[in-house]
């Protein structure tokens, strides 16, 4: 599949607020070869490019990116210098998490389970799951968003982050007093104590107590930290009652954060009391969860060349499993390319901030958000859109969550479980990913993976019976899936 198009086909007159990339300044990218090289980049105005959701919302709200240094690299070992970023070691008495570690990764990686067991629960709970496999600790830290997960349990658990200036020295600091501007290589988190996170009552507030801290996030401009944590409950107390004035906004009133904080507090001192998250550890009886990849297919992605003056990059994928070479725009977003010059119309826009799922694709079989997800992001990866069924080439052998489509589809059909049928691609491209990892799932499973797609017609009860009815087609014919896509 190969297309060529004028990267200024699809431009918009300046300042259009519309859906998609349309709207958005152009920007180049910006390739470093040191971590040092990098953080000058930061240091001089450019913004740092993670997981990349928050930067496309901040580009679409009108802000503007002179350049984005993009951080993600493929997988460990890389000799470009920046391989640290990606890297989940052992240190001395802590837990190393690279910046560019993605949400999923820290959910299911070996060492975090083993060693930290009570960070990799509390991080399945962030985000949805489109946003764990491509947000990522860094990018979730350097935002500065009250709202983000990241910055509370790392607070709670003590975590020290680890900076890079322009002259290649190292900094560092507390998630509290992180810097702006500043390249963020990782946090080295404590090997001893536990952490417990409650986020149930997000926006209006959210809670994480470790052994000597206390975490309080959404009710502050930023995260805001306490001492003493669960071992003293009257210095928790006191500690409560010296916090500052939460936010006023409209989520809630000051009046009613302050009570939701105390609420959460109680709630998560209880747990930690009671022995919290899980500490089981990691063994053949205590896998990761099935609801993350379990190695470094994320991050291990090919690179776009450095993006001209012009603003644009050339870009080669797989869709669908056919080759797709094309010369887009940098700020161009995946959804774009599939729909305008891929020419396959079933990904669809819906709220367009990576939110409600209608406009999921899976990218090396895990679910991302196409809206929010710049196209040269997905270079040298896999990309499955729901049209991926009947692209397949004659004779190809179909694995994977390609393999579970047609069953998801049909179960689909069968019970019911799409009306206006806007959100059901998504819906089906998620289930087929989940069914492809966790062949047998229970429905707290099953929820886990799509309460973050918005269906406004169904219900969801039918939604999740087809996804429980496609597990058992699964199960008990696992060649007819691989034989009807062929």
């Amino acid at each position: 599949m190969k297309a060529d198009a004028d990267p200024a086909a699809n431009a918009a007159p300046a300042g259009l607020i519309s859906r998609s990339h349309l709207g958005i300044e152009p920007f180049s990218l910006n390739r470093p070869a040191s971590l040092a090289e990098a953080a000058s980049m930061i240091a001089a105005g450019a913004w740092a490019h993670a997981g990349g959701i928050d930067v496309a919302q901040r580009l679409r709200s009108g802000e503007v990116a002179p350049s984005l240094v993009p951080l993600c690299r493929p997988g460990r070992g890389s000799a470009d210098g920046l391989a640290l970023l990606d890297e989940i070691s052992l240190g001395d008495g802590v837990l190393f998490i690279g910046a560019a570690v993605t949400h999923a990764r820290i959910e299911s990686d070996r060492l975090v389970w083993t060693h930290r067991p009570d960070l990799a629960d509390a991080w399945r709970t962030i985000g949805n799951v489109r946003i764990r496999s491509t947000g990522t600790l860094g990018g979730n830290l350097m935002a500065f968003d009250a709202g983000y997960d990241a910055a509370p349990i790392l607070a709670a658990a003590g975590a020290v982050l680890v900076f890079v200036e322009p002259d290649g020295s190292e900094r560092r600091c507390t998630v509290a007093d992180r810097p702006r501007d500043r390249l963020l290589v990782g946090c080295e988190v404590p090997l001893a104590g536990r952490v417990v996170y409650d986020r149930s009552l997000k926006p209006v507030a959210s809670v994480a107590v470790g052994d000597n801290h206390i975490a309080i996030g959404c009710a502050y401009p930023d995260v805001e930290v306490f001492p003493n944590g669960a071992a003293d409950a009257d210095a928790v107390r006191a500690g409560l009652g010296e916090l500052a004035d939460p936010t006023d906004d409209v989520f809630a009133s000051t009046a009613y954060r302050r009570r939701v904080i105390e609420v959460l507090v109680g709630r998560c001192l209880q747990r930690h009391a009671t022995g919290g998250a899980d500490q089981g550890g990691y063994g053949d009886d205590d896998p990761p969860r099935p609801g993350a990849p379990h190695s470094d297919a994320l991050a291990a992605s090919g690179q776009p060349a450095d993006s001209p003056s012009d603003g644009s990059v050339d870009i080669e994928l797989r869709l669908n499993g056919l080759p797709l070479s094309v010369t887009v725009p940098a700020s161009e977003m995946l959804v774009d390319t599939i729909k305008s010059r891929a020419g396959l119309g079933g990904t669809r826009v819906g709220c367009d901030q990576a939110v409600c799922g209608a406009c999921t694709v899976l990218a090396d079989s895990y679910p991302i958000a196409s809206c929010s997800t710049f196209a040269w992001q997905t270079v040298g990866r896999d990309v499955l859109t729901i049209e991926s069924g009947r692209s397949a080439a004659a004779g190809d052998v179909v694995t994977g969550p390609a393999a579970a489509l047609p069953a998801v589809q049909r179960a689909f059909a069968e019970l019911s479980a799409f009306q206006c049928g806007y959100c059901t691609p998504g819906l089906i491209l998620t289930a087929s990913a989940l069914l492809a990892r966790h062949p047998d799932p229970d429905r707290t499973t099953i929820c886990d993976w799509l309460d973050s797609n918005v269906c406004r017609c169904t219900g969801y009860l039918m939604i999740i019976e087809a996804v429980e009815a496609a597990a058992a087609a699964l199960r008990s014919a696992p060649d007819s899936a691989q034989d009807e896509t062929q």
